[in-house]
């Protein structure tokens, strides 16, 4: 009985490692969709000259369904400067820690903003 005791006590800490190599797994995954995705739109950019809005809105968009967040919650940003495109992509990744409840972080707290900023030279014309 008190071997039973013990694992009933153990046995959903030792749950969370297992779940959190899933969950690891999961956010690599939407990382890298989430580049695929910012890359594709730098393609077409450099193709255009710029960002154009029809590209951010494009851009948001393919992130809101690939990463299923609404889209409100993405941020896409672009300028120029002295023939460089830069650009900015905040994008959330959800449940990163595995139970979170047990371990007493909130939900809204179980998130981070993945931050993609870099630039490109843009087309000489």
């Amino acid at each position: 009985m008190k071997q039973f005791i013990v694992l009933s006590a153990v046995l959903p800490i030792m749950m969370i490692f297992v779940m959190q190599a899933v969950l690891d797994q999961k956010s690599s995954y939407s990382i890298r969709i989430a580049n695929d995705i910012v890359n594709a739109a730098k393609e077409e950019a450099k193709q255009e000259g710029s960002f154009t809005p029809q590209i951010m809105d494009k851009l948001r968009g393919n992130l809101s369904v690939a990463l299923g967040v609404p889209p409100n919650e993405v941020s896409a940003s672009c300028w120029e400067d002295s023939g460089y495109l830069y650009y900015r992509v905040l994008v959330p990744i959800k449940n990163v820690v595995a139970g979170n409840k047990l371990l007493g972080i909130k939900d809204e707290e179980n998130q981070y903003m993945y931050v993609i900023d870099s630039y490109m030279k843009s087309r000489e014309i």
